[in-house]
C-alpha cells in the first residue's frame, strides 16, 4: 500500500516526505502522477516539489516533444543534492561509508575493531568521517546514521543491554556520535537498518510490507509495514535473539542461559 499524505496543516513534513519518497521510487515522475499515488492535489504537490528544488534536493527535467504540445515535467532525485554518513558497529569493527541523495556509495571504509570501546569506537569514528566527507569538500553532508546491535533505551538514546558490545551499556550514542562528528546523528538497530536498507534499495522495494530476519553477530527480525519498521512500544519489537529455546544452555552475555542466537547468528 503507498503512503497517503494528509490535507492537515501539521502534516506539512510528512507530506513533504512522502512526495520525495515517491520522486525517489518512481522517478523521473509528473507531478500529477505523484498527486494521485499519494492522495494530494497537484497545487499541494507542486509546492512541495518547489520547496524540494530550492533545496536542491530535485532535479526538473522535459523530455523532447514527440508530438504535439509539450510533455509535462518530470522530477528525479538530485543525486549531488546531498550527502550521508553510515555507520555499522559491530564487535568485530566498524563499517563506514559515504552516500549521496540517490543511495549511491561514494566511497566505504573499514576499521578493525575487536571489541571496541566506546571511545576508542568514536575515535575511529570522527576520523573515519573526516576522511569520507574530505572527498566532497564541497558537498553538503546532511547528516550521520549509525547502525548497531541492540536493543536501546528509546528515551535516553542509549543502550540499555542486553548486547553484544561489551561495556557500551548506558552510553549516549547520539551525544557521543554528534560530538565526535559534528553532523546531525541518527542511529537504529542493526537488524531495522538492514530491513530498510532492503525496503529502499532491495528486493523489498516492491513491499509495503514484510518480515525482515537478520543474520549478523546476533539475530534479529522486523516487520515493516507501510513502509516504516515496527519498532514497537519500547523502540525493541524484533529482538529475538535472546528469548531463551534451550533451558540451561550455553551461557549468553545478556546473563540468560540458552538464548536463540547462541545457536542460530
Amino acid at each position: 500500500m503507498a503512503l497517503r499524505g494528509t490535507n492537515q496543516e501539521f502534516g506539512r513534513p510528512y507530506n513533504r516526505r512522502i512526495v520525495l519518497e515517491s520522486i525517489r521510487l518512481h522517478g523521473p515522475i509528473a507531478r500529477g502522477d505523484i498527486a494521485k499515488r499519494v492522495g494530494l492535489t497537484v497545487q499541494t504537490v507542486s509546492t512541495i516539489v518547489r520547496e524540494l528544488e530550492e533545496h536542491g534536493y530535485v532535479l526538473s527535467m522535459r523530455e523532447e516533444p514527440r508530438g504535439r504540445g509539450l510533455p509535462p515535467a518530470t522530477l528525479r532525485i538530485n543525486p549531488e543534492g546531498g550527502y550521508a554518513v553510515g555507520i555499522h558497529v559491530t564487535p568485530l569493527g566498524i563499517n563506514a561509508a559515504l552516500i549521496n541523495l540517490s543511495g549511491d556509495v561514494i566511497e566505504s571504509a573499514y576499521r578493525e575493531a575487536a571489541n571496541a570501546t566506546p571511545d576508542h569506537a568514536f575515535d575511529l569514528i570522527g576520523a573515519m568521517v573526516l576522511e569520507l566527507t574530505g572527498l566532497r569538500p564541497g558537498g553538503r553532508v546532511l547528516g550521520i546514521g549509525m547502525a548497531l546491535p541492540g536493543p536501546f533505551g528509546v528515551e535516553s538514546m542509549s543502550f540499555i543491554g542486553p548486547t553484544t558490545m561489551t561495556g557500551w551499556k548506558d552510553v549516549a550514542l547520539r551525544e557521543r556520535l554528534e560530538a565526535s562528528t559534528g553532523l546531525p546523528a541518527f542511529f537504529e538497530t542493526d537488524m531495522a537498518a538492514a530491513a530498510m536498507g532492503e525496503r529502499l534499495y532491495g528486493l523489498g522495494t516492491g513491499y509495503s510490507e514484510y518480515y525482515y530476519l537478520y543474520f549478523g553477530v546476533g539475530l534479529g527480525g522486523v516487520m515493516v509495514h507501510d513502509g516504516s519498521a515496527l519498532r514497537g512500544a519500547w523502540g525493541n519489537a524484533g529482538e529475538i535473539g535472546h528469548i531463551p529455546v534451550v533451558p540451561g544452555g550455553e551461557p549468553c552475555p545478556c546473563g540468560n542461559r540458552g538464548c536463540l542466537e547462541r545457536y542460530l547468528s
